[in-house]
């Protein structure tokens, strides 16, 4: 039965690889070899597309900037028009074109650059275009970003293990000297916490529906495993589903297998408001039902493993899980691994583990800037981004504020409590209570705590305190101090409790601990010509109850080296008389379209020795081809991994060869297939992706010309097509409306306000205007919200003032400030007339207005006449001439 059932996996295998590479093999007939080049380098590029955080003095300016890789690795295009659109920079791209013209900072600093002649003017000289620096696409000219920052003057540093763009101007630019001065101008607050820019749209709440379409990420995959003993063969499944139930978010992990006789089956009711409007009087932020994880309690209790329970609180979302610690977990497809970048430092990567999820738990939290960058990459090249960032003042809970974290738990030995409340005393003062009921255990007998503690604010210092009463007279007193030292960060910490005190954190043995000393470091050293280097240091004494100590001292240093994140940790500790020292190096590299991941775990004392290695390394081909391969060798087990693999994206759906072969002679062959499907609830149809669609969210938009102004398509309104759109904090989103004027934005950030608004400058007719600045929409996984954008056409209204003398001659005048104001005296465009009187303004919006001297400078002037007229705004974009406006100077009354 066994040669049968491999011969028939044997047999499958080879099929597909077969299938693979005929698909590789034929490529479909061209009439022309130029535009055959041509798409077969728009596809070479696109394969390359990476989306990058642009980071100005700190501050981000887009998180969606969209660039590009060459092939060899040896460029990074930037797109010209998109940046000197963020950084305000005087420039105009004419991507049809292929020219860019304008100025840098002052007007005597010229730029020009036209790609069809390969030339460049910068500030009067003249300089040829080098091949592979400059392309169009996405309606933009990409530049190579070294290149760029030779012609602008400006650094465009780009970080790939991160993706992130440093721009480091030369020179001080406008947009620069306009934030500080915001800046300055802006309230304290706090720690040096800079505030965003609000634009002020429309927020658009998405109902919660009893039951909705969802988004389905599903993989299948079958292997066999060969060894001298036994052989083995498995087929699984797993599915990860997000859609709208109950009113309420549901998630769904779903894992099945030959080898089990039921599936495994993790679901999750949840609901999230950042305003906190659930739950009535107890104005809940977030509530889960279901499978569960109940959040540690500092010295009492670890991060539990999930389980059925409830959760809900009314903490702010932005903020950490804990004061001085902050958990991260999420779900995480068959075949992907996440990067944990902490302040750009490399600290943790994990691959997918049996139950689809990822953890890093109790990550300790530093004075300062504390943030978190979660780099996903999946196995078929696929890259994605995530940030937490967290200031520790965010934590200062103002007079008044209370704040709570309910949890309950079912575990097979009985249920888990925790409640945790906040309460504001003061403007710098705050308290604290926990209460666990922790049901019985292996570990121990069930167990009640109280914790209660104090926490202090003050300019550049917090200080924290607590006091935990356990079981049988059990006490622990805990106090802390984090301040800040130019560019270090420093906490101390002291534990002391009694030998009667037992928690999952202190074990009840003979010679338990009696107290602990901490002191931490964390900080960064600034380097000239490379990235800086981010430095850890914590050392820990424990001194037990026989009065014998130990001492602990870990240290991490991080840095990016030929765009390669490193990242080594040292661990030396001495406990008995004995002293042990080891380590662990992590290296993280992407680079075009190759990424390597490496870890090493090693000892120095009491002997050197090699405990780990593992190299994982993937890189793409040819017509959407990508091999993978890896090393894992242990010297505790005495064995060596090598694996190797092949994978293909087919735009809906994915599939992957995999094979393994150990020194214990074991041999595994493999095949997986993955897809994900989703709706589009404004067409009805079904369709399937090769990327993950079930953990984010997503919009369906719709331009289209609103004729009757009633915000509503209605049938005969044309649509707008090739329209683009601003998407988060300022970036523009490659995809482009259709010949429907419908566009799909998808991989929306669940549970964080984003803001969507139409790109004036991608609408074809000047006339057009959208009728909504943009809306602001609360993305939540597997749900795709419908958002029209209304485009209505504009008028321009144009004329002359006249000053009438008392001859009644008349004569254009200038500086006349002239007001158009709807019915409710609002203001919807101003201008000023030239010297000769003409006035012309732009982009009017339809219907009844009036149009007026402005009433301060007619009092100020004393004027009078024709001080205002009413207009009747035409909605087909008409021009409204001949407007003209007589004024005349009233008589100055004698002051006797």
């Amino acid at each position: 039965m066994r040669p049968l059932y491999l011969f028939g996996c044997l047999r499958l295998l080879l099929a597909v690889l077969a299938a693979l590479c005929l698909m590789a093999w034929v490529q479909p007939a061209r009439a022309d070899l130029r535009d055959q080049t041509k798409l077969y380098n728009a596809s070479k590029v696109e394969r390359n597309a990476i989306v990058l955080e642009a980071v100005l003095d700190g501050r981000v300016l887009s998180d969606s900037l969209t660039a590009y890789q060459d092939e060899d690795g040896a460029h990074v295009l930037l797109p010209l028009g998109e940046l000197a659109r963020l950084l305000t920079l005087a420039i105009t791209v004419d991507a049809q074109a292929g020219q860019a013209s304008g100025f840098v900072v002052r007007e005597d600093k010229l730029f020009g650059l036209s790609v069809a002649h390969a030339l460049v003017n910068v500030q009067g000289r003249e300089q040829a275009v080098a091949p592979g620096t400059v392309q169009v696409l996405d309606e933009d000219i990409y530049v190579d970003g070294k290149v760029l920052s030779q012609w602008l003057s400006i650094d465009f540093v780009v970080d790939l293990p991160t993706l992130q763009l440093r721009i480091k101007p030369k020179i001080k630019l406008p947009m620069q000297e306009r934030l500080q001065r915001e800046q300055f101008g802006a309230p304290r607050g706090g720690l040096g916490t800079s505030t965003v820019r609000d634009p002020a749209y429309e927020s658009l709440t998405a109902p919660y529906a009893l039951a909705s379409a969802p988004f389905i990420d599903q993989a299948l995959g079958s292997d066999a495993r060969l060894g001298r003993a036994s052989s083995q063969y498995k087929t699984a499944y797993a599915a990860y589903v997000t859609t709208d139930l109950l009113g309420m978010e549901a998630s769904a992990y779903v894992s099945a297998s030959r080898d089990k006789p039921l599936p495994d089956v993790r679901m999750t009711l949840a609901r999230n408001d950042p305003d906190g409007a659930m739950l009535g009087p107890m104005q809940a932020r977030a509530v889960e039902l279901g499978h569960v994880v109940v959040p540690s309690v500092p010295n009492v209790l670890l991060s539990g493993q999930g389980g059925m329970g409830v959760v809900a609180s009314n903490r702010p979302l932005s903020q950490p899980s804990n004061f001085d610690r902050h958990s991260i977990r999420g779900d995480l497809p068959p075949g992907w691994d996440v990067t944990l970048y902490y302040n750009d430092a490399l600290v943790g990567y994990q691959p997918a583990s049996a139950d689809g999820r990822y953890a890093f738990d109790d990550l300790p939290l530093s004075f300062g800037p504390n943030e978190f960058r979660l780099v996903f990459n999946g196995p078929l090249g696929q890259v994605k981004v995530e940030k937490q960032s967290f200031l520790l003042d965010q934590s200062v809970v103002r007079p008044g504020e209370f704040f709570y974290a309910l949890a309950h738990q079912q575990t097979g030995n009985g249920a888990l409590n925790v409640a945790q409340f906040d309460l504001g005393l003061t403007r710098v003062l705050s308290a604290n209570l926990g209460l666990v009921n922790k049901p019985a255990s292996e570990l121990g007998d069930a167990a009640f705590y109280a914790q209660s503690g104090l926490r202090a604010y003050w300019d550049g210092l917090i200080v924290d305190t607590q006091l935990i009463h356990g079981p049988q007279g059990g006490l622990l007193a805990d106090a802390s101090v984090r301040t800040r030292i130019g560019r270090c960060a420093v906490a101390a910490e002291h534990v002391q409790r009694n030998q009667r005190f037992v928690s999952e954190w202190y074990d009840a043995s003979t010679d338990s601990l009696h107290r602990r000393d901490k002191l931490m470091l964390n900080g960064s050293m600034p380097m000239e010509d490379h990235a800086p280097i981010a430095m850890a240091l914590e050392a820990t004494r424990d001194v037990r109850q026989s009065g014998s100590d130990s001492i602990v001292m870990a240290g991490r240093l991080s840095t990016q080296l030929w765009d390669t994140a490193m990242s080594n940790s040292l661990r030396w500790q001495r406990a008995l008389q004995q002293v042990a020292l080891d380590g662990t190096l992590q290296l993280s590299r992407r680079v075009v379209d190759v990424g390597l991941n490496a870890q090493m775990d090693y000892g120095l004392r009491p002997a050197a020795s090699l405990r780990t290695l593992a190299i994982t390394a993937d890189h793409s081909l040819a017509a959407g081809y990508r091999v993978n391969g890896g090393v894992l060798h242990s010297t505790v087990s005495g064995s060596t991994q090598f694996s190797a693999g092949l994978s293909k994206s087919f735009g809906g759906f994915a599939a992957a060869l995999s094979a393994g072969y150990s020194t214990r002679h074991e041999l595994t062959i493999g095949i997986q297939l993955f897809m994900a499907l989703g709706r589009d609830p404004r067409t009805g149809k079904w369709f399937a992706d090769a990327q993950p669609l079930a953990g984010s969210g997503a919009a369906s938009v719709q331009a289209f010309v609103d004729k009757n102004m009633n915000g509503v398509r209605d049938p005969g309104e044309e649509a707008v097509p090739n329209a683009g759109f601003f998407v988060g904090n300022g970036g523009r989103y490659p995809a482009r409306t259709d010949h429907n004027g419908t566009a799909f934005i998808n991989r929306l950030t669940p549970g964080q306000y984003t803001d969507i608004a139409l790109d004036p400058s991608t609408l074809e007719d000047p006339q057009w205007k959208p009728e909504r600045k943009g809306v602001r929409v609360l993305p939540r996984p597997g749900l795709v919200q419908a958002i029209d954008f209304p485009v209505i056409y504009t008028a321009e209204v144009e004329g002359t003032v006249y000053l009438v003398d008392e001859q009644g001659h008349r004569r254009g005048i200038g500086d006349a400030r002239l007001e158009l104001v709807n019915e409710q005296g609002e203001v919807l465009a101003s201008t000023r007339s030239s010297a000769d009187g003409y006035y012309l303004l732009h982009q009017v919006t339809p219907g009844h207005a009036t149009l007026r001297i402005a009433p301060e400078q007619a009092r100020k002037l004393h004027l009078s006449g024709n001080l205002a007229k009413p207009l009747d705004i035409p909605g087909d974009g008409e021009f409204l001439s001949g407007q003209d406006i007589e004024l005349r100077m009233a008589p100055r009354q004698d002051a006797n």
